[in-house]
């Protein structure tokens, strides 16, 4: 008969439990004071996200039928569709002008978005430096690349009413817009890493690095639902482009807020990152990234107080954007360039 095992008591070691916070090791205080501040920094961040989203997209839909005198041109241009077409207010072109345009808005936009990739530098340390952003240029110049290719498909091939009923059309349609939509995600990831490696210390709030993929996240999601499809298809572009907004000042605040050195003579070795960025290629800056908004207003006055075919209309529109989305990418090269100098330091001024 086998007996049962005998336990010493003295054997058994307890964990005393602190009985106050004095017995509390200051870096246990001071790990758990951390992870405090970033639960409430996310909770914060994901409030403000939200909000912004929700209210930026309400803004999208209400600002085209009050700007004063283009109100009643809006009323008759944005008849809401949520992907369902009739004959009687469709209105799609299907012109080689407009498709052709859109071709060409992509392969412009892919050469800048190769172009931001192989402004790569030779030094590991500079190279490193500059990754994120000539990835984040590179994918929103790829974003516009995406975008228009749809749009250039769908207006060759969708060519009755019946047709753009269809789910294929949707999809393409989702595609073309979704990525202007979603275009907000790398314009403010752009911003964030220009702040950082360009902007003053402090200036605009960095914010978590999901913020802007969030944001872009919602409106994209926004466009698929059908939230902003109407009648004239093209009218969904205008309001996806209105979402852009935060994600541009931000843009344009985190190059725009510091004052600028003169530029150091060419091939001066010393020179910083800041230094190196020339007036004219910050101006293509501003502009490019503020100066699709007049085309806001501009469109429903063309289409119903101009005797402009929709041929034209697109064809003035596409060429618009081709000079401010190429100022984009001009400019957002150059910027790559100036941080993959090899041997440059980032200025922390």
């Amino acid at each position: 008969m086998s007996s049962s095992p005998q336990y010493n008591l003295t054997d058994v070691k307890l964990k005393r439990v602190p009985s106050d916070l004095s017995e509390v090791s200051p870096t246990t205080m001071l790990i758990q004071d951390e992870e405090e501040h970033r639960t409430t920094s996310f909770v914060k961040a994901l409030l403000l996200v939200a909000t912004m989203s929700i209210l930026v997209l309400k803004l999208a839909m209400w600002l085209p039928f009050n700007i004063p005198g283009i109100s009643s041109a809006a009323v008759r241009t944005y008849v809401p569709a949520s992907y369902v077409y009739d004959e009687q207010r469709t209105l799609f072109d299907n012109t080689s002008w407009t498709y052709n345009t859109d071709y060409a808005l992509t392969a412009v936009m892919i050469l800048l978005a190769v172009q931001c990739t192989r402004t790569a530098s030779t030094d590991n340390e500079t190279n490193a430096t500059s990754f994120k952003l000539r990835m984040y240029s590179a994918a929103l110049l790829s974003c516009y690349g995406i975008s228009t290719l749809a749009g250039a498909w769908a207006h060759q091939h969708f060519t009755t009413v019946d047709s753009l009923n269809t789910l294929r059309f949707r999809m393409f349609w989702i595609v073309c817009v979704g990525n202007v939509s979603f275009a907000s995600c790398y314009m403010g990831l752009i911003g964030r890493e220009v702040q950082k490696l360009f902007g003053v210390r402090g200036a605009i709030p960095l914010g978590p690095w999901w913020f802007w993929p969030a944001y872009g996240c919602y409106m994209a999601v926004t466009c698929a639902m059908g939230y902003i499809s109407f009648k004239r298809p093209a009218c969904d572009i205008f309001i996806a482009g209105i979402t852009q907004f935060p994600s541009t000042f931000y843009c344009l605040g985190s190059l725009g807020l510091r004052s600028w050195p003169n530029r150091l003579p060419s091939g001066t070795s010393k020179a910083t990152p800041i230094e190196r960025v020339h007036l004219s290629y910050r101006l293509m800056y501003y502009i490019g990234f503020i100066g699709n908004a007049p085309l806001l207003p501009l469109y429903p006055l063309l289409v119903q107080y101009t005797n402009w075919s929709l041929a034209g209309v697109n064809t003035f529109l596409h060429s618009w954007l081709m000079v401010m989305w190429g100022m984009q990418g001009v400019s957002l090269i150059h910027l790559c360039a100036a941080i993959s100098s090899k041997g440059s330091k980032v200025s922390k001024d």
